[in-house]
């Protein structure tokens, strides 16, 4: 298990910053860095792009300056990471680069809040998101199908998808949904299945389905009206789909539930 020692979000420092541990720290740390800095590594400055990230060991030196105002995420903790990291091919003391970078400071701020307020699982809980962070950086760091996107559109995908969600009953398109963005349908489609690892038709379906799950567990109403609150021409086609979602029809699921 991990224990986190020290940890901040989005922590800011004054342009001049300087951070000069000779004998490095007692604890690993991380540090996602979201603007550039100058960094010392193994005897060579570096200077970095945007959203630089590492994972220093114990002890190992840590001299990093940076000339403009720099805010970055950053926690010191305790515990054995190196077959994790071994496993999922994160390098320590050495610089890497996400694709994706936008789950980082969520991430951070989640588990500074555990960190301070001392819940009941707090530390379990903390030890979960470190191992979380890990593995959606590894992702983040390898996959070729992550994309790099800016946060306005996801922002707009965030709205679009609680949109979709709300309203199961309009005929979507992916064409409609890309319009909403604005993007190309191909960019569209494969921005929502990076950021969100299914198709937008797909995740539809699948809402669809799960609203139709509570509808027959906890309604009486038909299959042919739960159909059409959905958004079905015709229940067949709601059937057959609730089939190969669920390995059952509507009717075998209400009776099982």
């Amino acid at each position: 298990m991990f224990t986190i020692t020290g940890i901040r979000h989005a922590w800011p420092e004054q342009a001049g910053f300087c951070l000069n541990r000779q004998n490095g720290h007692p604890d690993y740390s991380f540090v996602h860095f979201s603007n550039k800095v100058e960094i010392r590594l193994h005897g060579e400055t570096n200077v970095t792009s945007d959203h630089a990230c590492i994972i220093y060991r114990p002890e190992t030196p840590q001299h990093i300056v940076s000339h403009r105002p720099l805010v970055h995420d950053w926690f010191h903790f305790s515990g054995i990471p190196e077959p994790l990291l071994e496993q999922l091919e994160l390098p320590l003391d050495t610089l890497f680069y996400p694709q994706n970078y936008q789950f980082i400071t969520p991430l951070v701020q989640e588990m500074e809040r555990e960190f301070f307020a001392h819940h009941v699982g707090s530390r379990e809980l903390i030890s979960a998101r470190i191992v979380e962070l890990f593995v959606q950086l590894s992702r983040a760091s390898h996959s070729d199908s992550v994309l790099t996107t800016d946060d306005s559109t996801l922002e707009r995908l965030r709205s679009l998808r609680s949109k979709v969600f709300a309203s199961l009953d309009y005929p979507w398109t992916v064409a409609k949904m890309a319009s909403h963005i604005p993007l190309s349908e191909s960019r569209f489609y494969n921005v929502y299945r990076s950021f969100y690892g299914t198709s937008p038709m797909d995740d539809l379906i699948r809402a669809r389905i799960d609203s139709a799950k509570n509808a027959l567990s906890f309604t009486n109403q038909s299959i042919s009206a739960i159909a059409a609150s959905l958004g079905y021409s015709n229940a067949t086609h709601f059937s057959r789909q609730f089939h190969q979602f669920t390995g059952m029809s509507p009717k075998q699921y209400r009776q099982n539930d």
